[in-house]
């Protein structure tokens, strides 16, 4: 027993360890909560730009309903979240964790005031003040689902012990995917929305699909020499045990087969419905895919400078 105990950490000592805190057990709360934190945002900010009401306030639920309740349970005693709010405390100044907690309150509340006010503006008062306080709120509520949407990959990358995650390009893999899943689900809102542009989101999910393919290229790529726990990693995706989950979950099924349908639409013209169906069914797990391998690969650096060439 005494032998067995003193193994353990010594292993730990030299060789990788994955976090298990963020993915296994209890951490699939917190791999839930991101994933309705990339839809939420995403089709937010989508929507946002085409100026779609109903898109803005299904994602408003979706941060409201979903993504917040998974992360207050996450957080174990969920009914002390307020502790984190200014100006209860000063944390904010060096948690992610503390700010993202009153990102997320100022975007409930602004987009909550935005929706009233737009709502007002475009069925009884078009074309008065109330149109001015609706652009406003929606600029706000446009920069708060942007803090959101990055505050994650922030608290992410601010992990030395993970050099996976250790890179400033996190965040923006994390918030240009949560953008690409919300040009899926302006797609979805569209079938029922006939003001919705398909033609233009189709446009605009090919431009983000595009970048985002870039984006987890140079990611894995910039892992691989980074340092040799960051390679680990990234072997872990290449042709490791999360090899499936890459390169089908989140390589081809949310990023190139939907990249495929995107494009085909510049020949046959606007999908059809079943098509646009395919696509967002595919974007979903794609975004469940990414935010799984990007939490499994993340390893702790062994306190000694000796690390495994073996991947498994």
């Amino acid at each position: 027993m005494a032998l067995r105990q003193w193994m353990v950490p010594h292993e730990w000592m030299v060789k990788p360890t994955r976090q298990t805190e963020w993915i296994d057990r209890r951490g699939l709360i917190f791999l839930t909560a991101e994933v309705f934190t990339a839809l939420g945002v995403g089709l937010y900010l989508v929507s946002l730009f085409y100026s779609n009401w109903w898109g803005m306030l299904v994602a408003w639920i979706i941060i409201m309903f979903l993504k917040i309740p998974f992360h207050l349970i996450y957080f174990g005693k969920p009914l002390r979240f307020w502790r984190t709010i200014i100006p209860f405390t000063s944390t904010w100044k060096t948690s992610w964790l503390a700010r993202g907690v009153n990102f997320n309150i100022y975007f409930g509340t602004i987009v909550f005031f935005q929706l009233v006010v737009a709502y007002v503006a475009i069925n009884v008062y078009p074309g008065t003040a109330w149109e001015t306080w609706s652009i406003a709120l929606g600029a706000l509520g446009g920069i708060f689902a942007f803090l959101v949407g990055i505050y994650g990959g922030f608290m992410m990358s601010y992990c030395k012990s993970v050099p996976f995650w250790n890179t400033a390009l996190l965040p923006l893999i994390l918030l240009f995917a949560g953008v690409a899943d919300g040009f899926a689900l302006m797609l979805a809102v569209g079938l029922a929305d006939a003001s919705v542009d398909i033609a233009a989101v189709e446009f605009g999910s090919r431009i983000l699909l595009t970048v985002n393919v870039i984006l987890m290229a140079v990611y894995v790529w910039n892992a691989t020499y980074t340092s040799k726990t960051s390679k680990y990693s990234a072997m872990l995706l290449l042709k490791g045990s999360l090899a499936r989950p890459f390169w089908v979950g989140v390589v081809a099924v949310g990023l190139i087969i939907p990249l495929a349908i995107a494009v085909s639409s510049i020949f046959a013209g606007e999908a059809s419905a079943p098509l646009l169906i395919t696509a967002i069914a595919l974007h979903t797990i794609g975004a469940v895919a990414l935010k799984y391998v990007v939490l499994k690969a993340g390893v702790h650096n062994p306190i000694l400078p000796a690390t495994t060439s073996t991947y498994h």
